[in-house]
Order: C-alpha cells, then structure tokens, then sequence
C-alpha cells in the first residue's frame, strides 16, 4: 500500500462505516444460525472458484499476517484525542 491509501484507510468515517453495518443488520435482523449459513454461503462460493483455496501456504501466510498485525497493534500507543 502507498502512504495515501494508507492515509485514506485511516482517515475513513468509521462512524458512518459502523452505522451503515448496524442499519444494514438491524434490517435484516440475521439470527446468528443465519450469519454462519451466510458465512459458510461465502466460503463454498470462493472455493467453487478456487477448489484448492485455501492452500496450506495462503493459510500459513494468512496466519503470519495476522500474528504481525496483532503484534503491531500490541505495541500502539493510544493517545486520547
């Protein structure tokens, strides 16, 4: 990513983002059964396209993205604003 999309990314609406989700769920009012059909729904899809998605070594990269980004967020130091 390029300092501008990452400037962009952080300067979003999340409150706008948040409520957008909360009006889009509240009308729907999915039970959670629902939400894991939707999600299960998603991952036959993409494995429809890709029937060998996810391989071991997207999962293991998968894994290791998540780990440094828990680590990087670990280490922020929250200033009141």
């Amino acid at each position: 990513m390029t300092p501008e999309q990452i400037r962009a990314y952080c300067n979003r609406d999340w409150a706008l983002i948040a409520r957008s989700k909360s009006s889009y769920y509240a009308e729907r009012r999915l039970t959670p059964a629902q939400r894991l059909q939707m999600a299960a729904e998603l991952y036959e899809s993409a494995r429809s396209r890709r029937p060998e998605w996810p391989t071991l070594a997207e999962r293991d990269a998968d894994f290791a993205a998540h780990v440094r980004l828990s680590e990087k967020l670990g280490a922020l130091q929250v200033r009141p604003r």
